[in-house]
């Protein structure tokens, strides 16, 4: 053997193209085992004892079978071998994992040991159904996002519509309050009932809207409006082919009490 471990080390000259090394390990412990004899089929053979479990050839490409064997008082204790593919220069790494060897009973024997094999592909399986379980998690969180995303874009286009009619308003015509006072109380139950709707409405309304929601016709309609326009109660802007109802500051409309008509300087000229 000694002669052997002289023989590779002596001439690096004669290394081969790729590496092969690896750990040796105890089948129960998975410890590495110390003092194994490790031997490759090639040409010639090579062999050497893994000192702290460790070992390396250089092989050139090909199929080789590495061995390994642990000897306990002159006798074979542990032994296993592997099969390896060189296709090019490089490193390879190989583990080896030694079985007890039985003499006395032939019932027990390396295959006594498969729960190994099934214990890798066990994880192997449950690495890919782990995998498989994110793919579809990450596919049900990203289309819950686009649901979610689509109905806000409709509820924003749904709003849009519903207020578009107030977008073409400037904001310095709307009133600061929509809040009916008492002196209003004294105007014709008419007039009454559309500043009424008007306040319902949000303070705005269109004429047509407002023609629907009373019992009269549409000429009766228009000379209301008028009235309330006059008043300095409401005022009235052109929207196509419609008009607009704003319904002005209670505060700067009209006096019931005093049976005075109150106007700002706007409307002074009506």
């Amino acid at each position: 053997m000694s002669a052997i471990l002289f023989t590779c080390l002596s001439f690096p000259g004669f290394a081969q193209e790729a590496t092969i090394h690896g750990a040796v390990y105890e089948w129960d412990s998975f410890d590495p085992l110390e003092d194994v004899i490790v031997e490759v089929n090639s040409t010639p053979s090579q062999s050497m004892l893994a000192n702290y479990g460790i070992y390396s050839f250089n092989l050139d490409p090909g199929n080789y079978l590495v061995s390994a064997s642990y000897y306990r008082n002159n006798e074979l204790a542990a032994y296993t071998e592997e099969g390896v593919t060189i296709m090019d220069d490089g490193d390879y790494v190989l583990d080896l994992i030694l079985f007890p060897v039985y003499y006395d009973d032939p019932l027990l024997n390396e295959s006594d040991f498969s729960e190994l094999d099934d214990i890798a592909s066990f994880s192997e399986s449950d690495d890919e159904g782990s995998s498989s379980i994110l793919s579809e998690s990450l596919v049900t969180i990203v289309a819950i996002l686009l649901i979610l995303l689509l109905a806000g874009v409709i509820i924003f286009i749904k709003q849009k519509k519903e207020f578009s009619t107030s977008d073409d308003i400037p904001s310095d015509h709307l009133p600061d309050t929509f809040m009916l006072d008492d002196t209003l109380s004294g105007l014709p139950d008419d007039l009454h009932e559309v500043i009424s709707i008007i306040a319902k409405n949000g303070g705005r309304i269109t004429q047509k809207d407002l023609r629907t929601r009373v019992k009269h016709s549409e000429a009766k309609v228009s000379l209301m409006v008028s009235d309330l326009e006059s008043r300095g109660i409401v005022r009235k802007f052109k929207k196509g082919r419609g008009n607009i109802i704003i319904l002005d500051d209670p505060e700067s409309a009209v006096n019931i009490d005093s049976g005075e008509e109150v106007t700002d300087s706007s409307n002074s000229g009506q």
